[in-house]
C-alpha cells in the first residue's frame, strides 16, 4: 500500500515529489494568500516572492528535515540524510534571504520577528527532539502552518497588524488542526497490513483531507480575487 494518496516511489526524484507533500504545502500557501487578500493585494511582486519564500521554507526545508533519521516520518529510501540536510539548509537559507530583502525594501520591520518565528518552526516542528519535542505537537503545527502564514501575509501586504486578520488566522489554524489530526489517523492505518482487506477505513478520512485542501484553496481564491 502506498504511504500517501499522492506518493511516488522508485527514485530520488519520486521521493522528492512525495516529501514535498504538495497538497498540504499548497494549503499553507493558501493561508498565506488569504492573509494577503484580506485587505486586497497591494503588490503582486511581493506576493509572488513571499509565496516562493514560504514554498522554500515550509514546502521544501521543513519537509526535508522531517525525513532525517529518527524523526518519525519515513518516506525516503534513496535520498541520503546528508542530501536532506543540504536541501533543507539551502532552502531555508534562501527563504530567509528573500524575507530579509523585502523587510529592508519595504521597511517592514515586524518581519524581523516573523521571519525568526517561522524559521524556528521550520526546524523545531519536524526535528521532533528539539526542546524534548515540546513544539512537535498538533497545537504548534496548527499555529505555525495555519495561523502564522495568514499573519505574515497580512502584515507584509499592509505593513500593519490590524486585528482584522485574527479571525481568518484562527480559521486557518483550525483547518490545519483538522488536517494534522486526520493525517495522523490515516498514516497510522496505512502502516497496518490488514487494511489491504478494508480500504474503506482510510478512504473516507482521505476524502475529508482532500476536501480540506480544496477548502483552503477556495478560501485563498476568494480573498485574492475579491
Amino acid at each position: 500500500m502506498k504511504k500517501t494518496w499522492y506518493s511516488a516511489e522508485g527514485s530520488k526524484l519520486a521521493e522528492v515529489w512525495t516529501i514535498l507533500h504538495l497538497p498540504y504545502t499548497f494549503m499553507s500557501l493558501s493561508f498565506l494568500a488569504t492573509g494577503f487578500g484580506i485587505a486586497g493585494v497591494q503588490r503582486w511582486d511581493v506576493f509572488a516572492w513571499i509565496s516562493l519564500a514560504y514554498f522554500l521554507g515550509l514546502g521544501i526545508a521543513a519537509h526535508a528535515f522531517d525525513q532525517l533519521p529518527d524523526q518519525g516520518s519515513n518516506y525516503v529510501k534513496y535520498i541520503t540524510p546528508w542530501e536532506l540536510m543540504a536541501l533543507g539548509t539551502a532552502s531555508v537559507g534562501a527563504a530567509v534571504m528573500i524575507g530579509i530583502y523585502w523587510m529592508v525594501s519595504l521597511a517592514a520591520w515586524h518581519l524581523s520577528w516573523i521571519i525568526m518565528l517561522q524559521t524556528f518552526f521550520v526546524f523545531s516542528y519536524p526535528i521532533s527532539k528539539t526542546l524534548r519535542g515540546y513544539f512537535h505537537t498538533d497545537f504548534w503545527f496548527a499555529f505555525s502552518f495555519g495561523f502564522v502564514p495568514v499573519m505574515a501575509g497580512y502584515y507584509i501586504n499592509t505593513l500593519s497588524l490590524n486585528p482584522e486578520f485574527i479571525p481568518w488566522a484562527i480559521v486557518a489554524a483550525l483547518i490545519s488542526g483538522i488536517e494534522i489530526t486526520l493525517s495522523r489517523y490515516v498514516r497510522k492505518w496505512r502502516k497496518n497490513v490488514y487494511l489491504l482487506a478494508e480500504p474503506s477505513v482510510i478512504d473516507r478520512p482521505e476524502n475529508a483531507l482532500k476536501l480540506l485542501c480544496l477548502l483552503s484553496y477556495l478560501l485563498a481564491i476568494i480573498f485574492i480575487l475579491r
